[in-house]
């Protein structure tokens, strides 16, 4: 991790809890442009854009992660299935709920087997 990159994370930390969702957007984004491969940063950014209420886009980023995390982690590594939880989350915004339970009802099962 760059000083660039701790000094962004630093002020993503403050910017959430100041409640700013735009700023809190465009670092993560900026994360994601330093280093497209860092799951961490691919997550973030697809939080900041849902609480922008950009769901489909956030969508897309959760289920990178995912993949992604399924790949590297396992199923049922705890941000693995925080990717997953996301994901239902992002798809269950955008009124798809019977998909949306799919997933969540995949994320508790693999919590119960964990």
């Amino acid at each position: 991790t760059s000083e660039d990159e701790k000094l962004m994370l630093d002020m993503r930390r403050l910017v959430v809890e100041m409640g700013d969702y735009y700023f809190n957007g465009l670092l993560c984004r900026r994360l994601f442009e330093l280093d497209s491969d860092n799951l961490e940063y691919i997550s973030m950014l697809g939080l900041a854009v849902d609480e922008q209420g950009r769901y489909k886009e956030a969508e897309v980023l959760h289920h990178q992660c995912l993949e992604a995390r399924k790949a590297a982690l396992g199923v049922a590594h705890p941000d693995t299935l925080d990717s997953m939880n996301s994901l239902a989350l992002a798809v269950e915004q955008q009124g798809r709920y019977k998909e949306a339970e799919v997933f969540h009802h995949q994320c508790l099962e693999a919590r119960k087997a964990a």
